[in-house]
């Protein structure tokens, strides 16, 4: 007994020598009463700032403890783990099962100038491995006007963004809808803020997020502009986050940079270092076909009130490209070096053609603008609103074979877009623009490295999606009915929204992935991947799939800056313990299969 008793001792000590002071952190909304519970034993934890439900506290923990929160005396129904060597969990949520993903990531399929670099390193807020929360708080009556009667009034409120790491507050900040005023708007209206005076936050002082209400899954939109991205444009930043107005849930949305506005170009041209003069900058609506007009009539781009130019700013490039000569490939490739930018150009109608992109340039010559950087007088071309892409409210006379309507189609079908049709009449943007679309199939743009990255980013919002499908909005609006189920559904087939004649998403995503890589793979005859693929490791190669598990609902640090003063918010930023691509290995046949699945769930 003496002997057991020793042991038990020593058993003991061993534990508390491996045990640590651990700072747990739990995003709570509506909650009071928050406790975290380590191996059975609670601990309370409390909320710093009284306007966000975030909530800290410490406790020691062995390496290998098992956590879970408890609000309101009601536990989480899972385990979380702790990492070992960690001292401070990240920003978790109550109730979701994993804080920090691990999302395969994309690999660089163009070799020319593989990646955009004006705009410096990644940031935090972008990082698709977490879901950041965004708080506005303001006066009740101001915000619930704004609600319920949907002015264009801006509000002045206090914004803070929890990140995973990172928490930054701002007072003072213009709050209002984006696009308050249009006829059909969604009662999920989508929202904007802009910072006070000089704060910024990522180099960045305009924010918006679209409700994505057009898309059952909420994916396409995001999943659009991280396929840019890896394509190596300068397309705008994505990422998904949940909004609360003073304390009340208004659901998932995408966040994204704001093309039109100068906060963008601060951010990814200049890398928060912008020149002292602005350059022309032009939101291109219908029409915006960048046609030269001997009369000056480009009405359909509007000037941006801060820049130079009035409307007359961009009669230079446009008549300046229709007086190419573009069989000659020395003046066309002088034109994109000096004049224009019609390399990055061409990634954007790549990834047109590739989604099928009804509502951009190519089909509409709509949703896209202009830029002009000062500094060295070229042009840039700007697309922007990728929600109506992957097959959503998509009409046209083939119907499901659309996928297989070659590139070479589009001119004669699509004459207005004279950029990219008068481009391809030259050999070397020809063959670029087929370099680009074969390398970008082969190795992204299809059943395995996308599908892989679709199904894993999925799981992940899963949760998300079905407390957004919970609630109720209380501005005025269409409602398109989207069920929690179809988000789902309409990963592998279309489907019709609950209201009849407000939209429908004929395309499954992954099924319209399936459709056009297969069409184009067929065309150029090119093999595509049977392994996903993620970015370069040595700068030069792609990096064949590895295995990797998220990191769940554990590890991390938080740091809060701001302090809820106006200002922006400085902090380091930790480098990404993701791997290259998930080990998830998608089958040809997945379509198949997951229909079958599918009807099981509905």
């Amino acid at each position: 007994m003496k002997h057991s008793l020793t042991y038990i001792a020593f058993a003991c000590m061993v534990a508390m020598t491996n045990a640590a002071t651990v700072t747990f952190n739990v995003i709570a909304p509506g909650a009071s009463d928050v406790q975290v519970s380590v191996n059975g034993q609670q601990t309370k934890l409390n909320a710093k700032d009284a306007d966000v439900p975030l909530f800290s506290g410490q406790m020691d923990a062995p390496d290998d403890a098992k956590y879970k929160y408890v609000v309101g005396g009601t536990a989480e129904e899972f385990d979380r783990s702790l990492e070992k060597g960690r001292t401070a969990t990240r920003n978790d949520f109550y109730n979701r099962p994993v804080t920090y993903a691990n999302i395969p990531q994309l690999p660089w399929p163009i070799k020319t100038n593989p990646q955009w670099t004006r705009g410096g390193d990644p940031v935090p807020l972008f990082d698709s491995n977490y879901i950041p929360s965004v708080f506005i708080t303001g006066d009740a009556a101001e915000l619930d006007n704004l609600v319920k009667n949907v002015p264009k009034d801006n509000v002045k409120a206090k914004f803070t963004l929890i990140e995973a790491e990172n928490v930054h507050t701002f007072n003072d900040v213009k709050f209002a809808i984006h696009g308050a005023g249009k006829k059909k708007n969604n009662a999920k209206q989508s929202w904007k803020w802009e910072l006070n005076g000089s704060d910024t936050l990522y180099n960045r002082n305009f924010f918006k997020i679209r409700h994505m209400e057009e898309d059952p899954t909420q994916m396409r939109e995001k999943l659009y502009a991280d396929v840019l991205e890896a394509m190596g444009s300068y397309a705008n930043k994505a990422n998904m986050v949940r909004l609360f107005i003073n304390g009340e849930g208004f659901g998932t949305f995408n966040l994204l940079d704001d093309v039109t506005k100068y906060s963008y170009f601060n951010a990814l041209f200049y890398n928060g270092k912008p020149p002292a003069e602005k350059g022309p900058l032009y939101d291109g609506a219908s029409g915006a076909s960048f046609a030269y007009s001997p009369t000056g009539d480009y009405y359909s781009f509007k000037p941006n009130k801060e820049g130079p130019a009035g409307y007359d700013g961009l009669n230079e490039v446009c008549k300046e490209f229709s007086e190419l000569n573009y069989a000659d490939d020395k003046a066309v490739g002088q034109f994109g070096k000096d004049k224009f930018d019609t390399d990055q150009f061409i990634r954007f109608m790549v990834m047109e053609y590739l989604t099928g992109s009804w509502d951009g340039y190519w089909m509409e010559q709509t949703n896209d603008g202009a830029y002009q950087d000062p500094t060295d007088k070229k042009w840039y071309y700007l697309g922007q609103d990728y929600d109506a892409t992957f097959g959503v409210n998509l009409d046209v006379p083939e119907g499901k074979e659309f996928p297989k309507v070659s590139y070479t189609a589009f001119p004669e079908r699509y004459p207005k877009a004279v950029l990219i049709n008068n481009l391809l009449k030259n050999p070397a943007s020809k063959n670029t623009f087929e370099t680009y679309l074969k390398d970008t199939v082969q190795v992204l743009f299809n059943n395995v490295t996308l599908t892989n990255r679709v199904l894993a980013y999925h799981d992940f919002i899963l949760p998300d999606l079905k407390w957004d499908r919970s609630i109720k909005q209380l501005s005025p609006g269409t409602n398109f009915g989207w069920t929690y189920e179809q988000t789902t559904q309409n990963l592998f087939e279309g489907v019709s929204a609950a209201m009849p004649g407000v939209g429908g998403a004929e395309y499954g995503l992954i099924e319209w992935i399936v459709a056009k890589s297969q069409a184009v793979a067929t065309e150029f005859k090119i093999a595509i991947t049977e392994k996903p693929v993620g970015p370069p490791t040595n700068g030069t190669k792609p990096n064949p799939s590895a295995s990797s598990n998220a990191s769940g609902s554990s590890s991390g640090s938080t740091s809060s800056t701001g302090g809820g003063s106006a200002g922006s918010s400085n902090s380091a930023q930790e480098d990404s313990t993701t791997s290259g691509a998930s080990a998830v290995m998608v089958p040809s046949a997945l379509v198949l299969g997951a229909l079958s699945l599918v009807s099981t769930l509905m």
